[in-house]
């Protein structure tokens, strides 16, 4: 290799994170000093809970809040009670009254406590609420303007959810630091080699990247026109869109939007999907995956979800297969004080460096390496 290619290597490979920033509580603890205290939280959507009384608990706060609808606005209020901190609700619901049925305290429906039987004088007390802003139906923490880091997002169109209807929620737990997903979510190299399914649906060939300061976006063309599925399952999947499509192509094979650092938006035929990767620990995370579908396919046509869920998730035992084997090679190094870097595939793997990059800016001095 010519002195110039190794050069060209070093900088393209400069970006990268040292082997430590994965393994090491004294960096996971500057993530949440210097990343995430600022960061966008994302706590769900308004279609959780469309109708007035709705309410819907957030598992992965251990149902700690919960989404309440209130005479059509959607809150983010506390979903414990003020008198012996239990738990009020587990799940979805509707109800015009927050009733706490261990001892009958009553809240109205923004949270105020009504009625506290056997006292004298009803507590002054109402559960705690937190001040939420919007961006197409999501909820976010309102500490943080939405609008203004996904203003110029060119694929804003696509990720629609009008006359979507919210479906399910899914949580995994995985034993691996939380940037080795968005990783192996940011980058296409791995597409065709290791997902046979994915790999005949989507068309990576004809890959498009936008770019903003607090995100990256790819899309991807449909592969061959659907003509050959990659595995049984992704035989069903292609079979589903088909029939939803009257045999016409899709104008995508998908979109995969990631919000920095660790919010994911999918557009899929007729199905959007929101994920966020939640940070446990240097090597623990949580990840939340929603589903919406079309009003009309979650009314009609159970076979389009079925087949959609199965190959989704098909491709993202994959995706965990992958990121586990990074995992376990990476503390390798780490457990052997070693450090390893590669070179990006361009532009197959322009995503991942995009966010190393986004993560270097705001680690700053933190990072020594």
């Amino acid at each position: 290799m010519s002195d110039l290619a190794s050069t060209q290597l070093l900088q393209t490979s400069a970006a990268q994170l040292p082997v430590y920033t994965y393994f090491d509580p004294a960096v996971y603890a500057q993530e949440q000093a210097l990343l995430f205290a600022d960061a966008p939280l994302y706590y769900g959507h308004e279609l959780m809970v469309p109708h007035a009384g709705d309410y819907h608990t957030l598992a992965w706060m251990a149902h700690g809040k919960m989404l309440k609808n209130v005479a059509g606005q959607v809150k983010l209020l506390s979903n414990v009670c003020r008198h012996r901190q239990a738990l009020i609700y587990q799940g979805r619901g509707q109800a015009e009254h927050i009733v706490c049925n261990l001892h009958g305290w009553t809240y109205d429906a923004a949270g105020q406590l009504l009625g506290a039987p056997l006292f004298n004088d009803t507590p002054c007390l109402k559960l705690k609420q937190t001040e939420l802003t919007r961006w197409h139906g999501l909820l976010f923490d309102a500490r943080r303007d939405i609008a203004a880091d996904l203003a110029k997002l060119g694929v804003a169109q696509h990720l629609n959810f009008d006359g979507y209807a919210f479906h399910s929620t899914h949580l995994t737990e995985y034993a691996f630091n939380w940037k080795t997903f968005i990783e192996v979510y940011s980058e296409d190299y791995h597409v065709d080699p290791f997902h046979p399914g994915l790999g005949n649906f989507v068309d990576c060939s004809d890959l498009r990247w936008e770019w903003g300061a607090h995100y990256h976006v790819q899309t991807v063309g449909v592969k061959n026109q659907l003509a050959r599925a990659g595995s049984k399952t992704y035989d069903q999947w292609h079979a589903a869109v088909r029939h939803c499509y009257s045999d016409r192509q899709p104008p995508f094979g998908a979109i995969w939007l990631t919000y920095y650092p660790n919010i994911m938006l999918e557009w899929y035929p007729h199905v959007l999907v929101v994920s966020v990767v939640i940070p446990q620990g240097p090597e623990q995370c949580t990840v939340t995956t929603e589903f919406y579908y079309p009003e009309e396919i979650i009314w009609f046509e159970p076979e389009f979800i079925a087949a959609e869920q199965a190959a989704y998730f098909e491709t993202a035992k994959e995706d965990d297969e992958i990121c586990y084997r990074m995992h376990q090679g990476r503390r390798t190094l780490w457990l052997n004080q070693q450090n390893e870097v590669g070179p990006y595939q361009s532009p197959t793997e322009e995503g991942m460096q995009h966010f190393h990059t986004f993560y270097r800016r705001q680690m700053g001095k933190a990072l020594s390496g």
